[in-house]
């Protein structure tokens, strides 16, 4: 083979691994495009500030309307009051509930509502006939929690975004429900610390002391009335990805399986 053929050969051999490379990197490339495109459609925020502009119209004597929460995964989606001293009990739409009038988003911030209906040690999962925070219960189950981890909180003219990061069952005592203060650091770092000790998943997310977090809390009987449930997320930061982060069970979980295994259908029964 003379010396013009080899070299016209290795051109070719050349052009072929060049296209090749071309085209492997343009598809790896497009995978990429579509990965980042479709994790950060992993949740979309809604806005709800007009739905509370319209509520903040309709408010009556002894309560007003200050933000809206919506629950990925849930039907919780709607009001929240600062009503202090207000009946809770009495005949209302769906409403959640704070006992501190913040100004400013606060960097921790508790949103109560009633449980009625799911009370036992086996939570139902999304039941269309709940209508309160019941709903909120289905973040017992991991199944559930692997594609729910977004919390929506619109407040002053805001729509904010958090990631989950906590699942526990605190001793409701224990609970700064009437914390009307910015919490320090340090302060904010020990709430985190046992959270995240305390929960029964395990979630792949960071979290520090300069975080905004949310905690919204619920009744519940799985451990006795003495006991809360409670679902922790912190903000979503700049720039950072609404993906669907990893999860797992902790083994904070066993004790949960335990009292699930028990066949305790009505624990309002117990102490």
């Amino acid at each position: 083979m003379s010396k013009a053929k080899k070299m016209t050969k290795m051109v070719k051999k050349s052009v072929v691994i060049l296209v090749t490379a071309v085209l492997c990197l343009l598809i790896l490339g497009g995978f990429l495009i579509y990965y980042l495109i479709n994790e950060n459609k992993y949740y979309e925020i809604e806005s709800r500030v007009d739905n509370v502009a319209k509520e903040v119209k309709k408010d009556k004597e002894g309560y007003k309307t200050v933000g809206w929460i919506k629950v990925q995964g849930t039907n919780i989606d709607y009001r929240v009051l600062y009503a202090p001293g207000f009946d809770f009990t009495l005949d209302m739409d769906s409403f959640a509930w704070t006992d501190a009038d913040f100004k400013e988003l606060n960097n921790l911030v508790f949103i109560q509502g009633h449980n009625v209906l799911n009370l036992s040690t086996t939570p139902l999962v999304a039941n269309e006939y709940h209508g309160r925070f019941e709903q909120l219960m289905s973040y017992t189950y991991l199944d559930f929690v692997k594609n729910n981890k977004y919390i929506q909180y619109t407040f002053n003219g805001e729509d904010y975004l958090y990631k989950i990061f906590a699942v526990s069952y605190p001793y409701t005592a224990d609970l700064d429900f009437l914390n009307k203060k910015k919490y320090s650091k340090k302060k904010l770092e020990k709430y985190i610390k046992e959270a995240k000790e305390n929960s029964i998943f395990d979630f792949d997310i960071n979290v520090n002391g300069n975080d905004k977090i949310i905690s919204l809390v619920t009744c519940t009987r799985m451990f006795g009335r003495s006991y809360s449930f409670k679902v922790d997320a912190r903000l979503v930061r700049k720039y950072e990805t609404i993906n669907n982060y990893d999860v797992k069970k902790t083994k904070e979980y066993s004790k949960v399986e335990e009292k699930m295994e028990g066949g305790i259908l009505d624990e309002t029964k117990q102490a």
